[in-house]
């Protein structure tokens, strides 16, 4: 499904996230409504999602909570992580992210509302960006090789 933007123009997202393959697929399909990160997070609203290694901008979701830290049942029990997320958590009898004490420090940041963009923005990965991409910096997005702003139409789920 194709839904034109009721904006003017195409506005990217302030911050994108960096995110692996397959789980940034998952989140743009709504099969994957909680990121799993080792810290939590101040931000909420509408973010870009970076799949890792493309230097694309491929959509855009919002995040709109985080819970945490998480302990082994609940991330053994939830339904919105990936299931291969699921068998390695209960392979390695452990969260992802824990604290040299042995605490948990795994959170989940709950996203919403993936946009596929159905042409991905190009851009140049900063120096020292590890979590999120500011976009706003001069010369992270590269303009020149994607389509007009007015051109792009993103697909919602």
């Amino acid at each position: 499904m194709t839904a034109h933007s009721d904006r003017p123009t195409f506005e990217p997202p302030e911050r994108a996230l960096m995110v692996r393959e397959p789980y940034v697929s998952l989140i743009l399909t709504h099969r994957k409504t909680w990121e799993l990160r080792a810290s939590a997070t101040k931000l909420r609203g509408r973010i870009g999602l970076i799949r890792s290694g493309s230097g694309l901008i491929v959509g855009e979701c919002e995040i709109v909570d985080v819970l945490g830290p998480l302990t082994l049942r609940q991330l053994r029990d939830t339904s919105f992580i990936s299931a291969a997320e699921r068998d390695e958590i209960a392979r390695e009898d452990k969260p992802p992210y824990v604290a040299r004490d042995g605490q948990s420090k795994t959170f989940a940041w709950v996203v919403d509302n993936p946009i596929i963009y159905d042409e991905p923005i190009p851009y140049r990965h900063p120096s020292g960006a590890i979590i999120f991409v500011d976009l706003t910096r001069p010369g992270v997005l590269c303009s020149e090789a994607s389509p007009s702003a007015q051109e792009r139409q993103p697909r919602l789920f």
